[in-house]
This record gives C-alpha cells, structure tokens and sequence, in this order.
C-alpha cells in the first residue's frame, strides 16, 4: 500500500501527519498544488507518486529551488539546482536510466529544532548491464517554506 492510499485511509489525522505540518498553520485557504504541498506528509506522499512513475517534472515542482541538493545516482556528489529546469534535468538524467518498478517511503522523522522532516524511501528498478535490478535507499530531507513543504535534498544511497 503507498503513503497516499494510507493517509486516505488515516483521515490525515494520525499524530505523525500533526508532527509535519508547519509550525505556524495558517487560516489561509488550501493553496494551489503548484505551490507545494501544505504537510511535510503531503509532499513525501506527492515525491513517491512521482517517483514511481518517473516523473522528473513533477519531482521538480516539489523542490526549493533556493536550497535544493540532488544525487539520485548511487554514490554521486550532491549538485544544487537552481531553478525547477535544472532541478527537472538532474532528476530525468537518472530517471530515464533506470526502468523503475517501485519507490516506497519507510521512514519518516521531524525534527523541531531544525524545523525539518527526512524521510527515508527504498527505490526498486532495473538498472541495466551488471548493475541489473536492485534496491536503492533514497534520503529525503523537507522544510517549509512560506507554510508550505518542499524538499531541499534528494539523496541516492547503495
């Protein structure tokens, strides 16, 4: 079952949802998706959707282009990506290499003090050659911004 069928099935109301959300909630109205997910949940729920259909554009909206790292090669250096393009070209460079067959989130933990949430995902594919099919772990980090979530670093990790 992914995150999004079981925060459905949760109500949203479980003390995990309540320990992601902003700090500060806002009175305002829902905002729009395109400007990012109003729960740190919501947006790891919205990054495993994406994830597991390749969808490097969709993961790009997702990101703070102000702050954001990116390594989702196994082993490859953190590279910042500046606007949602470039944030789209780091994530589809991989993405097209990998015939993905799953991306399922495991973990999560929100640290108050730092005002961020990581969470930690195992990502299922077929890799090619001698790399063949594996799992890979992929470190997730988000802050809000603005009451709203987005991720500031994507890391692949063997």
């Amino acid at each position: 079952m992914n995150l999004t069928a079981i925060l459905l099935i949760a109500g949203l109301a479980s003390p995990a949802f309540a320990a992601c959300t902003p700090e500060t909630p806002s009175a305002a109205p829902e905002p729009r998706p395109e400007l990012g997910p109003p729960t740190a949940l919501r947006l790891f729920a919205d990054v495993e959707d994406a994830w597991a259909t390749s969808d490097a554009e969709r993961l790009a909206s997702l990101v703070d282009t102000s702050a954001v790292r990116i390594a989702v090669k196994p082993g490859a250096p953190l590279t910042a990506a500046l606007t949602r393009v470039a944030a789209a070209f780091l994530l589809q460079d991989q993405l097209r290499l990998v015939r993905t067959q799953g991306f399922q989130m495991t973990r999560f933990q929100y640290d108050p003090k730092k005002r961020i949430c990581r969470a930690t995902a195992t990502w299922t594919g077929d890799w090619g050659g001698r790399q063949g099919r594996r799992a890979v772990r992929v470190a997730l980090i988000a802050k809000p911004t603005n009451n709203r979530w987005f991720l500031t670093e994507i890391r692949a990790e063997d």
